[in-house]
């Protein structure tokens, strides 16, 4: 049998990690952040590529200290919230678009748009997932007792469809659309991706169903506090590249080799409202910035990780209500500090801090 698991204080958990040889340079700090945060979740999840084995035990590799799994923990923790940014903006995009194809086609009274004729039926491996499933799914949601959807059938006697979608979680509205028969998925693609009907091949109607669930992949990952940077998809293997995209996105030609963050940023690069993947690489570019201006050493871990090269660049924070940039994140108790690099400073107008930029002043 395995060991027992025994509850040990968040004093006892430093110990712990001191007596495996990890450096930790500030307690009261250290101590503050796994009460905040939990001791799991920092360490557990993030001690990976900061361990080894030496006579038949797992401990630091020397010279890693807290502070840099910490730092490994927070790089996650904020691209964990701005994927969940991404795919709210993404699925309230998703869901116009839809409605409004929807409404197209079939009308906005929904004893039309839902009849079972408009769509068509597929195998799936959960019977709630199949065309019955998900029209009884979308017919109970008619009836939700919640606004604006009984505003509108109570009012009007019936529910059009950019209301209904707004109450559909976006697993059912992904599954949804992969039961559209092929005149609505070629108009819903081309609106999407900014593309002619009829430059909607099978191929790039499959690109796009496998996006979207790679897209569901990453938000409820995100959703129940995953680790996001060094995630994988079960749907990443069927994405296939597809040439006829390589005019509308420079990236299109690196997904046959991409896997993890690069493969979702390039199957967001497709689509023609940018927004959610630009929300995506702003928050990664700052915080792999952030990290391995820290801890360079990682540099090497983290591109193998993300699938993204990494490029050095001089950098210093900015924050947005002050025209003076700073060398440390913390000085003067700063808010919400980012990154911007030296050459951009003069042109942008920026001074520094008297405080930490005393070496550019002159």
């Amino acid at each position: 049998m395995d060991k027992k698991i025994v509850y040990t204080t968040p004093s006892q958990q430093l110990e712990l990690l001191k007596k495996k040889n990890l450096i930790i340079n500030d307690e009261i700090s250290a101590l503050n952040k796994i009460e905040r945060y939990g001791f799991y979740n920092i360490i557990n999840s993030y001690k990976e590529p900061y361990t080894e084995t030496k006579n038949g035990k797992r401990i630091y590799k020397t010279g890693i200290t807290f502070e840099q799994i910490f730092s490994l923990f927070t790089l996650d923790h904020n691209l964990r919230n701005s994927i969940m940014a991404a795919m709210l903006d993404l699925e309230e995009h998703l869901r116009a678009v839809t409605a409004d194809v929807i409404a197209e086609s079939f009308g906005i009274d929904n004893n039309e748009y839902l009849k079972w004729n408009h769509y068509r039926d597929r195998k799936v491996t959960r019977d709630r997932f199949s065309l019955k499933g998900i029209l009884s799914t979308l017919q109970q949601n008619v009836y939700s007792d919640k606004d604006p959807i009984k505003y509108y059938r109570e009012k009007y006697g019936i529910v059009p469809p950019w209301i209904l979608f707004k109450g559909t979680y976006f697993s059912t509205l992904i599954n949804y659309i992969r039961l559209f028969k092929n005149k609505e998925k070629s108009v819903l693609i081309s609106k999407l991706y900014g593309i002619s009907q009829e430059k909607v091949t099978s191929d790039i109607k499959q690109l796009f169903s496998d996006s979207l669930f790679i897209f569901l992949d990453y938000r409820n990952t995100a959703a129940h506090g995953g680790r996001i940077y060094n995630f994988m998809s079960k749907h990443s293997k069927s994405i296939s590249f597809v040439p006829e995209f390589l005019n509308l996105s420079d990236t299109m030609f690196h997904l046959k080799t991409s896997y993890g963050l690069s493969q979702l940023l390039i199957l967001m690069d497709v689509f023609a409202y940018q927004q959610p993947g630009n929300i995506i690489k702003d928050s990664l570019q700052t915080e792999i910035n952030r990290h391995v201006k820290l801890y360079s050493d990682d540099i090497s871990y983290i591109e193998s990780a993300i699938n993204i090269s990494i490029k050095m660049t001089n950098c210093v924070w900015i924050t947005k209500n002050s025209k003076k940039f700073h060398t440390i994140p913390t000085c003067s108790g700063i808010i919400s500090p980012q990154l911007m690099e030296i050459e951009r400073l003069k042109a942008n107008g920026y001074i520094p801090c008297k405080r930490c930029g005393r070496k550019f002043w002159t």
